[in-house]
């Protein structure tokens, strides 16, 4: 790695570490009939971690779906070659 980018990666991790242990203060979560509590660090923490998943499930979905419609898009030229070629005969 370039220390460029090991030093803003220390920085970010302490930056990280600075927050974490500023936010300790109990927040209570409630989700419809589910309720407990947790520090807002971690509250913070597993929401990015949501937020970050949902994201990647979202990039994966989209490039299925350019891929499939590569793939049809492939079909329907050959198709219409083989229609042409029909009507050449």
């Amino acid at each position: 790695m370039q220390p460029v980018k090991i030093t803003a990666l220390l920085i970010l991790i302490a930056l990280v570490a600075v927050f974490t242990f500023q936010n300790t203060q109990a927040v209570e979560v409630r989700l419809y009939f589910w309720s407990f509590t947790l520090s807002i660090s971690l509250l913070l923490l597993a929401t990015l971690m949501v937020g970050l998943l949902c994201g990647m499930l979202l990039m994966v979905l989209n490039s299925m779906m350019r891929t499939r419609r590569k793939q049809t898009a492939g079909t329907d030229n050959t198709l219409s070659d083989r229609k042409d070629s029909l009507w050449d005969s």
